[in-house]
């Protein structure tokens, strides 16, 4: 008799962190009747929804009880964190191990709580990109950037990042890498913008969890650079442009988003 076959569960995991340097309390923002985060929870589930059991809850890590009354509201699990975290990646752990669920799971999916319109689609890729990698740690999302957008390129809030040929990560940097020594040819890639999202294995994410920010991380900002030097392997994927939709960072962002929220009722 065949052994059965062990199908991966996962979990996404929102961290969710109430101050804000550019935009104060942005979300809990409800100009267009609903939270930032509520958006970004009805989106993680419908992922569970389209990953035919793969995906199995959302959890969101956070450290004000505002934001987790909105979690509940919206049917996800909260799980208060301490404010001590540098990165959302540590937060999540502690949740995770909060509530117990580190022996019964695969992976996690790490959705950033800022970005309402992220579509599932996403969601579900970066975990498939993961589980269709054996060799690697962790995973993340790309979108392929042409000729033509150098002045996107060039802007150190746009996070770039380098491929080897079998879509793992070199290096991610705010940098506009890789340098234009000669042009790219019409249809060639020109750069890679990344995403922040990320799915890990669950034992790499306690590993991670328990490493000192690495000196690169400290240096660019940001928080998968720590794996890079670690020597870890995050593989990569691209996506379409408008499954990434429009992170929220600044009050003029917000302000779009309403915008955008409000033509779609009308």
């Amino acid at each position: 008799m065949e052994a059965a076959t062990h199908s991966p569960k996962g979990i996404i995991a929102v961290p969710a962190r109430f101050a804000s340097t550019r935009l104060p309390n942005k979300l809990i923002l409800s100009k267009t009747g609903r939270p930032i985060l509520s958006y970004v929870i009805e989106n993680c589930h419908r992922a569970i929804e389209m990953s035919r059991g793969t995906l199995v809850d959302v959890v969101v890590a956070c450290d004000d009880e505002r934001l987790a009354d909105i979690a509940r509201k919206a049917g996800a699990k909260a799980v208060m964190t301490g404010s001590h975290h540098q990165c959302g990646t540590t937060r999540i752990a502690e949740a995770i191990e909060t509530l117990g669920l580190a022996s019964t799971l695969d992976y996690v999916v790490n959705v950033q709580g800022d970005e309402p319109e992220l579509a599932p689609e996403a969601i579900t890729t970066v975990g498939k990109t993961l589980l269709g990698n054996n060799s690697a740690d962790m995973a993340t999302l790309v979108i392929a950037m042409p000729k033509g957008s150098e002045e996107k390129k060039a802007n150190p809030n746009a996070v770039k990042a380098v491929l080897d040929a079998r879509g793992r990560a070199i290096y991610f940097s705010r940098a506009p890498i890789p340098y234009d020594r000669n042009p790219v040819g019409p249809g060639q890639v020109s750069w890679n913008h990344h995403l922040g999202i990320y799915a890990y294995r669950m034992s790499f994410l306690f590993e991670f969890a328990a490493m000192p920010v690495s000196p690169l991380e400290q240096q660019e900002g940001l928080e998968q650079l720590r794996a890079i030097e670690a020597g870890r392997t995050i593989a990569a994927s691209a996506i379409p442009e408008h499954w990434a939709g429009k992170g929220i960072d600044t009050l003029e962002d917000y302000e779009a988003f309403v915008s955008r929220m409000t033509r779609r009722a009308a």
